[in-house]
C-alpha cells in the first residue's frame, strides 16, 4: 500500500489518486468527472512520525485527510493534554476550518509516517463557485459525517 502513496505522491498520479479519493467518505457518490476535479484542488502532503500537522490555537485553513498512516489529535486544558482521537487511513480532521474561520480547537501529530491529502478553505470557496453542485455533494457527506460523530458522542456521553 505504502507503495501506491509513493507512486501518488512522486508522479502525481491523477487516476490513482481518484481512486484514492472515492474511497474517503467525505468524495463518496462523486462522478469520475467530479473526483477529477477533486484531484486538481487537493495537496498532497508528507509527514514523518512525530510532525505536527497544526497545533491548537493555530489559524485554520484545511482539511485533511488520511490516505494512510496514523494522525494523533489531542487538546490542552487546564495545563493537562487529553487525547481525543487516533485516526487512521480514509479519516479526516481539520474539517471545522472549512466551516468558519476560527483557531485550530486541538493538535494534530502524525504517531506512524503519514502521507496526506489537504483540501483549503479558499480552494472549496472555489468548488461552491465554479462547481457548486460538486461542492454540496461533498458539504452535504460532510454534514452527514459529522452528525453521525455528534450521534456517537451523544451516546457515549449518555452511557457515562
Amino acid at each position: 500500500m505504502k507503495e501506491l502513496f509513493a507512486y501518488i505522491f512522486e508522479n502525481n498520479d491523477e487516476q490513482a489518486l481518484k481512486t484514492e479519493l472515492g474511497k474517503s467518505l467525505l468524495f463518496q457518490g462523486l462522478s469520475p468527472k467530479e473526483l477529477s476535479i477533486v484531484a486538481k484542488k487537493v495537496n498532497l502532503r508528507r509527514y514523518n512520525k512525530g510532525e505536527h500537522v497544526f497545533f491548537q490555537g493555530d489559524p485554520g485553513s484545511a482539511l485533511y485527510v488520511i490516505l494512510d498512516g496514523e494522525v494523533n489529535i489531542e487538546r490542552i486544558e487546564s495545563n493537562k493534554k487529553i487525547h481525543l482521537a487516533g485516526l487512521t487511513r480514509g479519516m479526516f480532521f481539520g474539517e471545522l476550518a472549512l466551516v468558519y474561520d476560527a483557531s485550530r480547537s486541538a493538535t494534530a501529530y502524525v504517531s506512524e509516517n503519514a502521507t496526506l491529502f489537504c483540501l483549503f478553505k479558499h480552494d472549496l470557496d472555489n468548488l461552491l463557485t465554479h462547481h457548486p453542485r460538486l461542492a454540496n455533494k461533498v458539504i452535504l457527506n460532510l454534514a452527514r459525517i459529522l452528525a453521525d460523530r455528534l450521534k456517537a458522542t451523544n451516546d457515549r456521553l449518555s452511557r457515562k
